[in-house]
C-alpha cells in the first residue's frame, strides 16, 4: 500500500492519469468498467475504458443475430445487478438441456426445476447496446472509442515511482493504479505482462446460422449432439427459429459455408439424425455401465432423450465461420495490472462457458477490489489481485480441464475413447446431484 501511495503521487505522473484503466470494449470488458464505475467505494474515482471501434447504436432488425450467447442465471444475475438486463430489448429462455452422443444409449438432460431456466439466448449486438445504454448513465465512466493502443508499458512495475502505461494511435499516454486486461484472445496487455500463456489451435472452425426450425410445441430446448469431428448444437431464438454453431475441421466448415441452402440443411438434419452402428467395444462398454448404475441403485431414468426439432430452411446471408482455439494464462495477474475474460482463458464453445467464465471474472473483482478498499488497500494491490488469480483459476482451471477432456475424447478416432464418453453421459444422466451441479452453468455459447 506504501509503494503504490508513493507511485500515485509522483511528479513524474504524466497529465493523463486514471485510477482504472480498462483496455477493451467488448461485451465483458464493458461490463467490467460498468461494474467498477457503479461501486460505491469507487464513486470518487476516476475509470476509463478504451475501445478500438466506433460507438455503435444497435437498431434491432428483425432478423436475428447469427452471433448469440447461453447466458447462464449467474451471469444474468450479474447484469441484472448492475442494472444491465433491462435493455436488453429480446431473448429466448432455455428451459431444458439436451446433450447426446453418437449412439442411442448415451444421452444426457438437463432441465432447472428450481425457476425453470436453464439458460438465457441472447444476441450479442442486444448485450452490447444493453451495457452502453447502462453506462450513460455513469457519471465516472469515461470511454474512448476509436482508439487503438500501439504500445503497453508495464516493465518496471515493481518499482517505487512507476504504474502501467499504455499509449494510443493518437500519441496520447495514459497511465493508471490498475490496468486490466479485457482486450481478448490476442491480448496486447497480456503480452506485455511477459507471462506463460498456454495456447493451441484445434484446426476447427465454428459454423453459426439461423435455422428456420418445425414448429412441435415451445421451442425451449437447447440441444446438442457430440460427433467425431466436433459438436453441433442448436439454440432457440423463438417459436421457430434456432441459432446453430457447428464445430467442424476447417475444410468442411469452408464446404459447409459454399454449398446451397438446400444442401447445408440436409448436412445438419442428417447430422443431427444419423443412427451410428454400436460396435462390440460400445455394446460392453453399455452393458458394463448399465451393470454399475444398478449397483449403486442409479438406475436409468429414460430410453431416449427425444429428436431435435426438423431443420427447414437457413436463414440468407446468416452463415459465417470462426477460428477455434484454445487459450490460458498460467498468471492472470503481476502488481497493479490484471486480465480478465479472453484475455486470460479462451475455451473450445462444445461447453458454452466463454462469455459465461467472463461474467465470472466480473463478479469476482468486483467483490474482492470492494473488501481491499474496505480494509483500507489501494487499488491494484497485489494482495487483492493474488485473492482474483486464486479464486478464478480454482474455477476456471477444472472447467477448461472438463471441457478439454470432452473435445479429447469425442474427437476420437478410437472406439474405445469414444464409448468412455458414451458411458460418461449415461452417468452423468442417472446422477441427479451431477445435474443439479450442471444447472448452475449455461452449457452452450456462441464464439464471442
Amino acid at each position: 500500500m506504501f509503494f503504490n501511495i508513493i507511485k500515485r503521487f509522483s511528479s513524474s505522473r504524466p497529465p493523463s492519469f486514471s485510477d482504472i484503466l480498462i483496455c477493451g470494449g467488448g461485451i465483458v470488458g464493458t461490463t467490467m468498467a460498468c461494474a467498477l464505475a457503479k461501486m460505491p467505494s469507487l464513486a470518487d474515482k476516476s475509470i476509463v475504458l478504451i475501445e478500438g471501434s466506433p460507438q455503435q447504436n444497435f437498431v434491432q432488425s428483425k432478423n436475428y443475430s447469427n452471433r448469440v450467447s447461453a447466458i447462464s442465471p449467474f451471469s444474468k444475475n450479474v447484469i441484472e445487478r448492475l442494472g444491465i438486463w433491462k435493455h436488453v430489448q429480446r431473448y429466448q429462455e432455455v428451459h431444458y438441456l439436451k446433450i447426446w452422443g453418437l449412439y442411442p444409449d448415451s444421452f444426457l438432460e438437463i432441465d432447472n426445476s428450481e425457476d425453470g431456466v436453464v439458460a438465457y439466448v441472447v444476441e450479442n449486438n442486444d448485450i452490447m447496446q444493453a451495457v452502453s445504454n447502462e453506462i450513460r448513465s455513469v457519471p465516472n465512466l469515461r470511454v474512448l472509442y476509436k482508439k487503438k493502443i500501439t504500445n503497453v508499458n508495464i516493465k518496471n512495475i515493481n518499482s517505487l515511482t512507476s504504474l502501467p502505461e499504455i499509449t494510443l494511435d493518437d500519441g496520447s499516454e495514459h497511465q493508471c493504479m490498475l490496468l486490466i486486461g479485457a482486450d481478448g484472445v490476442s491480448s496486447k496487455v497480456r503480452k506485455a505482462m511477459n507471462i506463460n500463456y498456454l495456447s493451441w489451435d484445434y484446426n476447427q472452425m465454428g459454423v453459426v446460422a439461423t435455422l428456420n426450425v418445425s414448429e412441435c410445441g415451445p421451442n425451449n430446448t437447447a440441444w446438442q449432439r457430440f460427433l467425431p469431428d466436433g459438436p453441433i448444437a442448436l439454440l432457440p431464438l423463438n417459436s421457430n427459429l434456432s441459432s446453430l454453431v457447428w464445430s467442424t475441421p476447417k475444410t468442411k466448415a469452408n464446404n459447409l459455408l459454399k454449398i446451397s441452402n438446400e444442401n447445408f440443411v440436409d448436412a445438419i438434419n442428417t447430422s443431427l439424425n444419423t443412427q451410428y452402428n454400436t460396435g462390440d467395444v460400445v455394446k460392453t462398454a453399455n452393458k458394463a455401465m448399465n451393470n454399475i448404475l444398478n449397483t449403486i441403485g442409479l438406475p436409468k431414468k429414460k430410453q431416449t432423450c427425444g429428436q431435435p426439432p426438423n431443420i427447414i430452411d437457413v436463414v440468407d446471408g446468416s452463415r459465417a465461420a470462426f477460428p477455434l482455439g484454445f487459450g490460458h494464462s498460467v498468471n492472470y495477474v503481476i502488481p497493479n495490472v490484471i486480465l480478465i475474460g479472453d484475455a486470460a482463458h479462451r475455451v473450445h464453445p462444445l461447453a458454452g462457458q466463454g462469455v459465461n467464465l467472463g461474467f465470472q471474472d466480473i463478479d469476482c473483482l468486483e467483490k474482492i477490489l470492494s473488501d481491499g478498499i474496505k480494509n483500507g488497500r489501494d487499488i491494484g494491490d497485489i494482495e487483492d489481485l493474488t485473492k482474483y488469480e486464486s479464486f478464478c483459476q480454482q474455477n476456471n482451471v477444472p472447467v477448461m480441464t472438463f471441457i478439454e477432456l470432452i473435445h479429447r475424447i469425442y474427437t476420437s478416432e478410437r472406439e474405445l475413447i469414444q464409448a468412455l464418453g458414451d458411458a460418461c453421459l449415461q452417468f452423468a444422466n442417472a446422477y441427479d446431484p451431477f445435474k443439479t451441479q450442471m444447472n448452475t452453468k449455461a452449457l452452450f455459447s456462441r464464439i464471442n
